[in-house]
């Protein structure tokens, strides 16, 4: 071989040794800058130092297929912390990247529309959100369901439901859930226009999507009264409390009225002793004490003393102050007025309602909790300071 060529030939074979060496030492020094990076912006976050390490993780971290699932665990993390705008920034950082797939692209769209949502940026969520659930991807029904969330938050229910409605709401309870009460609230505007034909078409709708939900038959029940057919809203009313038996509490007046309005006396009075014997609250003792003391005082207050030894409350306490009061003396009237401003000041500072998925609670009955949004979760409080 002529020694010009393998002089040529050794020299490559020199300088292609020397590159991959050169390569292999530039990969490692990256690779070991990248661990102490890691590792200086975990620092950074036990030690709540979040821009600090915001930044870090963001310089550390190029934007590629293999770092998406990093990227987007950070930013989960920065959000359920409260720090949207840094969730919000590593979001928009990604979506910024080159080289991602469509799945990847559309996920990080959905995550930053979570961020905008938990900012109250509903505009800029909804138009992520209609760009993610009008292409054909994996994440089409999170983001249908978001949009749902938004326009739910936006309290526009026509919106709500066509996107809602367009979705397999089959394959998900809980959207089928979100959607009678959608409904619901459609069909309670109506009822206070008057317009009850629109009203019985929205119940019917929201009964489509639910069979099962209490605020239905409650609805369906208070349009009827209006309607004055008091049998078919006592029968709604009984429904309703077959469907929770713990919302029983909010049909006892209503109810009532319904017996009367049939001049069924009888019928009420056996209803509330069937509906004690199952589900006793002190509601019902209550309006069982006061057709009690239509006849006799006295038997009134012996069955509220009674009921109260079973299952003692401040609400029943009270009422048994008051039939007291009417028999007792002038000294210990007084006595009892006291003790009755104690007990009504308690009973007043106490909530009467519960929410059971984040325990917000209050005075008033709320379909939808005013602090978690879920629907249907806010029930009577049961016990000494409430049923």
């Amino acid at each position: 071989m002529d020694l010009s060529l393998l002089l040529v030939l050794l020299a490559a074979l020199g300088i292609g040794w020397w590159l991959g060496q050169r390569e292999r030492s530039q990969k490692r020094h990256k690779e070991m800058g990248l661990q102490a990076d890691y590792y200086r912006g975990l620092n950074y976050l036990l030690n709540q130092q979040t821009d600090e390490a915001l930044e870090l993780f963001i310089h550390a971290l190029d934007v590629n297929p293999q770092t998406v699932d990093t990227h987007l665990a950070l930013g989960s993390l920065f959000r359920r912390r409260g720090e949207v705008d840094k969730a919000i920034q590593i979001h928009q950082n990604l979506l910024a990247g080159k080289g991602l797939g469509q799945e990847q692209l559309m996920l990080a769209e959905l995550e930053l529309a979570h961020d905008f949502i938990k900012a109250g940026l509903l505009d800029r969520a909804e138009e992520l959100l209609l760009d993610v659930a009008q292409q054909p991807n994996q994440q089409k029904a999170k983001a249908t369901e978001l949009l749902v969330d938004v326009y739910q938050r936006e309290q526009d229910w026509h919106k709500a439901l066509e996107v809602g409605a367009a979705a397999n709401v089959s394959a998900s309870v809980e959207l089928a859930q979100r959607l009678s009460h959608f409904c619901c609230e459609l069909a309670e505007e109506s009822l206070g226009k008057g317009e009850e034909k629109p009203c019985l078409l929205y119940l019917k709708q929201a009964k489509r999507h639910n069979a099962d939900n209490p605020r239905v038959s409650f609805l369906r029940a208070k349009l009827s009264m209006q309607q004055h057919h008091y049998t078919d809203a006592k029968r709604h009313m009984l429904v309703m409390a077959q469907q929770d038996v713990q919302l029983m509490p909010e049909i006892i007046q209503p109810l009532k009225q319904c017996f009367a309005q049939l001049d069924d006396i009888a019928g009420w009075r056996a209803w509330l002793s069937q509906a004690m014997s199952l589900h006793p609250s002190t509601s019902l003792v209550l309006a069982q004490a006061k057709e009690l003391s239509q006849d006799n005082d006295s038997d009134a207050a012996a069955y509220v003393t009674e009921q109260l030894r079973q299952r003692p409350s401040v609400k029943g306490f009270n009422y048994l102050i008051d039939l007291h009061m009417q028999w007792a003396s002038a000294n210990a009237k007084d006595s009892l007025q006291v003790l009755k401003g104690l007990t009504v000041a308690l009973q007043r500072s106490k909530p009467h309602y519960r929410c059971r998925q984040c325990g917000f609670a209050g005075n008033s009955m709320h379909w939808q909790c005013p602090s978690c949004h879920q629907w249907g979760s806010t029930k009577p409080i049961y016990g000494l300071e409430g049923e």
